[in-house]
């Protein structure tokens, strides 16, 4: 049976320097593993390979048995894999619904022509995108604000309005590019009872990226550690915040 989500050998280099160097890990289905080390480690840099934003220069990944390098964009989508970002990418203008409504955009089948003029099969998908849509804005707590343009939200809100249009298309497997980034308190427990729930209510395998290391430690099944690109540390949170690697990739290396 394939692994769910297998990674071996990742390797990039830009402009001489080596993003990634080697990376790997898996991922079973149903588990929350972290990626987590300094600022520039490369955490981000696998998401973009995953999503194929970026083409490694060697190494696989694989999901499900699939070859996403041999896939584009809008296929891994297909595949059943969606992300959010660590700066977030929302259309200010529209509303809560409007922005979770684009979620569904490319799984939609209906042409031009079907929903100019309003032919059945667009009726139809229209009609359960909008089911979707209002079931996710309900599961993420955001129906106080569903009419309302994201522009004039609060920071802590707009971030679940991402999570929302992620989850709407229905993933396997969720990338949560920084959820807690720019939050603080109460909100960083909000975010950690809703990715809680996304695995644990909703079914979704969920790969993260965060600095937040209450978060990280309060919600992961496994975290994988890497510095300057390469794979220094692997395990659960208790033995990963352990290992002396991880503590020097954080903290530097003791005086000799």
């Amino acid at each position: 049976m394939p692994r769910f989500l297998s990674v071996r050998g990742l390797c990039i280099r830009f402009g001489g320097v080596d993003a990634l160097d080697d990376v790997s890990f898996d991922q079973r289905q149903g588990e929350i593993l972290s990626l987590i080390g300094p600022n520039g480690a490369g955490k981000t840099t696998v998401f973009n390979c995953i999503t194929r934003l970026y083409h490694p220069d060697r190494g696989s990944i694989r999901f499900e048995g699939l070859d996403l390098l041999e896939m584009r964009a809008h296929q891994v989508i297909g595949a059943g894999i969606a992300r959010t970002f660590q700066n977030i990418e929302l259309f200010g203008s529209m509303t809560v619904l409007d922005n979770v409504l684009v979620g569904l955009h490319a799984t939609l089948r209906s042409n031009v022509i079907e929903n100019a003029f309003r032919l059945p099969r667009a009726v139809r998908e229209e009609r359960e995108a909008r089911r979707q849509s209002e079931a996710i804005i309900d599961f993420a707590r955001l129906q106080p604000y569903r009419d309302i343009p994201v522009s004039g939200l609060p920071f802590g809100v707009r971030k679940r309005v991402e999570l929302a249009r992620a989850l709407v298309s229905r993933p396997k497997l969720l990338l949560l590019d920084e959820p807690a980034n720019g939050l603080a308190g109460a909100e960083i427990d909000e975010v950690m009872d809703l990715v809680r729930a996304v695995r644990n209510e909703l079914g979704v395998t969920i790969l993260m990226v965060e600095h937040h290391m209450d978060l990280v430690m309060g919600v992961s099944d496994r975290v994988c550690v890497l510095d300057f690109g390469r794979n220094i540390a692997e395990g659960t949170p208790e033995v990963v915040q352990r290992d002396t690697a991880v503590i020097e990739a954080y903290l530097g290396a003791p005086d000799a």
